[in-house]
């Protein structure tokens, strides 16, 4: 894993190793929360990681892409340190989902419909639904929610990213 296709720091190479050392062997009952904790180190899931955790796993590697694919917080494509998540479901777009998406996408300068901004720093997520109706529309920024939000609050909620 030294040649990872991301670089990665000696201190997240070892961290990646431990984490593959505590689930060897274990197989898919341990992918789950295994890619979990190897995507919180390196930021996603290249194939060479994806390789050595088949092998530690001892679980086929279309399997890994099969569970990769399917969640859609595993990434299999370098993404921004933050990820801002907006939902666009029917009650969030009815509720002017269409309008936050608008403002993240014009305040981070990516397109409407998602991207990584230039500097690797955010990337914006557009998902169907973020299972909070109730609070539309909604958006997650890493894993903390924000109901009822309102496209003049995008740049409090980015931090002041110009």
């Amino acid at each position: 894993m030294k040649d990872a296709t991301h670089t990665l720091t000696p201190q997240q190479l070892a961290a990646v190793e431990t984490v593959l050392a505590r689930y060897q062997g274990k197989g898919r009952s341990a992918l789950l929360p295994c890619l979990h904790e190897v995507q919180a180190i390196t930021g996603w899931l290249d194939p060479e990681i994806c390789a050595a955790i088949g092998q530690s796993l001892r679980v086929p590697l279309v399997q890994i892409h099969e569970v990769i694919e399917f969640y859609t917080l595993f990434y299999n494509r370098p993404v921004g340190r933050r990820i801002i998540r907006v939902c666009d479901d029917v009650p969030c777009y009815l509720a002017g989902s269409e309008a936050i998406i608008r403002a993240c996408a014009t305040r981070l300068r990516v397109d409407e419909g998602g991207g990584t901004t230039e500097d690797g720093a955010w990337t914006l997520e557009i998902h169907p639904c973020l299972g909070r109706c109730e609070q539309a529309p909604f958006l997650m920024i890493d894993d903390e929610g924000y109901g009822h939000v309102t496209p003049e609050q995008i740049a409090d909620l980015l931090g002041g990213k110009p």
